[in-house]
């Protein structure tokens, strides 16, 4: 990833600081109402990253996801009743349901907090059943897997090998929307074509992470994108020229395989071990 995501990742921080620099649009009088509201109506304190803080420590001790999230619940619904004692089961319940209802008299943090809830994640919740639907189909009837083994068959050099399996990637994320597939389909395609021009199974990794994690949050009817567009209220489309990590990390990408910067050969134990095989 050093020589792909860390270049997208630093480049992407410059982009966002000269875009914030150029910006002279900026009421400070207006931030300054804002943070103002927001400190008069909400506990705002370091103990609320503690949820973050527990998610991240649980990632890197590789705590199962499902009690990561139930974990990171109790705890973010106890910090709700300690830092609001006020707070009912109801009205809890009442958020988890259909969202939370901001009345803070400000039209700007009303329309940016009111959101949330189960009800309002059902359309998201409906587009991944139906694109795993899709995508289920797809892999029954080998659709994917067929063209993709035929293109993997001709490719010729590592530059070549690096950019059908990144422009693979993003296909299966236009077509079927689907992030997981995205690197399952392509990987499997391709992991035999990796193996014969002598590359480690890292590059291979890292190609599909550059055009299949990253870029379905680029596709209005995949499932990361939906989800985000849903989440902040501002269309895929909207916000996609302003994704300049998922934008670059392709690029940087195609500049390693070309420059060959960051692309590792099978170690030669390994080549034997293929040779014997």
């Amino acid at each position: 990833m050093m020589w792909s995501t860390v270049p997208a990742f630093v480049l992407s921080f410059f982009l966002f600081m000269f875009l914030g620099h150029t910006d002279k649009g900026a009421s400070l009088s207006a931030i300054r109402e804002v943070t103002n509201t927001l400190e008069a109506n909400f506990t705002i304190s370091f103990w609320s990253l503690i949820p973050l803080v527990l998610m991240l420590v649980c990632a890197w001790r590789k705590v199962p996801a499902i009690l990561t999230i139930l974990l990171n619940i109790a705890v973010a619904v106890g910090m709700i009743f300690i830092q609001n004692p006020q707070t009912s089961v109801n009205q809890l319940a009442s958020v988890i349901e259909s969202g939370f209802v901001a009345n803070t008299g400000n039209e700007q943090i009303d329309a940016l907090l009111s959101r949330g809830g189960i009800e309002s994640m059902m359309p998201t919740v409906a587009l991944i059943i139906l694109t795993l639907s899709l995508g289920g189909l797809l892999i029954e009837f080998g659709l994917i897997s067929t063209v993709m083994d035929v293109v993997s068959k001709r490719m010729t050099s590592t530059p070549k090998l690096i950019f059908t399996t990144l422009l693979t990637s993003i296909g299966v994320n236009v077509f079927i929307g689907e992030q997981f597939l995205s690197v399952i389909l392509p990987g499997n395609a391709f992991k035999d074509t990796f193996k014969k021009a002598g590359l480690d199974p890292t590059v291979l990794g890292r190609t599909l992470e550059d055009g299949g994690t990253v870029i379905n949050y680029l596709v209005p009817w995949g499932i990361a994108g939906s989800f985000v567009a849903s989440t902040f209220g501002v269309p895929t489309l909207t916000y996609l020229p302003f994704v300049f990590f998922s934008l670059l990390s392709p690029v940087f990408s195609m500049v390693s395989a070309f420059t060959g910067l960051g692309i590792s050969k099978i170690e030669s134990e390994d080549e034997s071990e293929l040779v014997s095989e």
